[in-house]
């Protein structure tokens, strides 16, 4: 052991400034988001081995605990950690379902950093993640990309990893634009508008993902209606989003096709029809609300769900699915009531330093909560590991002390109101 740490250590000395290593690694991390999930697991898997090695576990742990996360996440854990020990004895997957919950393990690493710097770089890093990642949408969608692997999310769809790019792809745009509309000079918010747009395009008609699109509605119109004041330049920007919508709508081949597929499949479903493809969620919503009702105050137990609803689900097509796409039906099946309250009290707290950091960075953590919340209805972001531990990371990345502060922005010559 000491000859591995010793080994680690002279590794380290490479490079500059190495006390500063976990940090300067949580900043360069958002822009792993737009390549396969591997990259970003070998970025976690290099932050925590730094994070060990450089010590200074004291100021750490006192960073962790003065965070108004800590708590909710320790009864999180707690929650999760009961489940599995007295609830889930009978269950043979709870051990692999466990480490699904790790997400919330790892949010505990990340905000013991602290507010600091590196934030304001990580934003920056992310932004050119999000500029690369539409590059590369467009770049493909022109047919000028070799087949390689790196690409292939944004060839074609892919499951989980296509969906998370527009996810992530509409959050680095609802942030852009919070930054964007706060700019001082005249050409930078000129700029700023062209850079919002090269992304936003890129969301709506290239990235296919009914998630990815419904959020960059829901977290442009948040940030749009938080910095809306009753002059010109607030009127014009109001109806400029009204015609985006409306001509997104009327051209975009994903955004128009994938809604009206989902509100039929919602019509047919009501009419008492077992339906499959875009109508797979309401089966999920059928068949696990039978779970949640059997016990529903702490639920069936850890990896209960997948041991479960097979058998549940047998001769619909959802019965082969690993998540029933939902974090709140998941929680409710596995961890009952107790669950679903400890997840939102996680997000309650979210909200809750977004009201109290105000500026810009208040602005993008309601945004990153909007998210979370929308999201987990939508996919089981925090069961799936190329959801959540992006989410995670992009949540440390606007994590504040908690208190009102001005913030500077990520984005140069920036001012704290327009």
């Amino acid at each position: 052991m000491k000859f591995i740490k010793k080994l680690m250590l002279n590794f380290l000395k490479f490079f500059p400034r190495r006390e500063k290593l976990p940090q300067n690694l949580m900043a360069a991390m958002p822009f792993l988001l737009f390549f396969p999930v591997g990259f970003v697991y070998f970025g976690v898997i290099f932050f925590i081995i730094s994070w060990i090695i450089n010590g200074g576990f004291r100021e750490r742990w006192r960073f962790t605990c003065e965070s108004p996360l800590f708590k909710p996440l320790v009864v999180m854990l707690g929650v999760i950690a009961f489940s599995a020990v007295f609830l889930s004895r009978s269950n043979d997957l709870r051990w692999p379902a466990l480490a699904h919950y790790l997400i919330f393990f790892f949010l505990l690493f990340f905000i013991s950093l602290g507010a600091g710097e590196w934030q304001a770089r990580a934003r920056k890093v992310f932004f050119a993640g999000a500029i690369y990642g539409s590059s590369i949408y467009y770049l493909s969608y022109l047919g000028l990309l070799p087949d390689w692997r790196i690409f292939k999310d944004y060839a074609i769809y892919s499951g989980n990893k296509s969906i998370a790019l527009g996810i992530f792809l509409s959050i680095a745009a609802a942030w852009f634009l919070s930054e964007v509309l706060i700019q001082a000079k005249r050409y930078l918010f000129w700029l700023g508008i062209l850079g919002y747009l090269y992304i936003s395009l890129a969301v709506l008609f290239l990235a296919v993902t009914r998630t990815g699109m419904l959020l960059f509605f829901v977290l442009s119109l948040l940030v749009v209606v938080r910095n809306f004041t009753l002059s010109l330049r607030g009127l014009a920007l109001a109806v400029s989003v009204a015609i985006f919508a409306a001509l997104a709508w009327q051209f975009s081949p994903h955004l128009r096709e994938r809604t009206l597929a989902t509100v039929l499949a919602v019509r047919v479903f009501t009419a008492g029809e077992m339906v499959a493809g875009d109508g797979n969620r309401l089966q999920f919503f059928q068949k696990t609300g039978e779970m949640i009702l059997e016990k529903p105050l702490l639920g069936h137990g850890v990896g209960s769900w997948r041991a479960q609803y097979p058998a549940r689900a047998q001769g619909l097509e959802t019965s082969g699915m690993s998540t029933p796409h939902n974090d709140y039906l998941l929680y409710g099946a596995e961890l009952g009531a107790i669950g679903v309250l400890a997840l939102v009290s996680v997000f309650f707290s979210v909200f809750r330093m977004a009201w109290r950091a105000g500026g810009t960075r208040g602005v993008q953590l309601l945004v990153i909560g909007t998210a979370f919340v929308i999201g987990c209805a939508f996919n089981a972001i925090l069961r799936d590991w190329t959801f959540g531990l992006p989410m995670v990371i992009l949540l440390a990345v606007v994590l504040t002390g908690g208190d009102r502060r001005n913030d500077q922005t990520a984005l140069p010559q920036s001012t704290t109101s327009r």
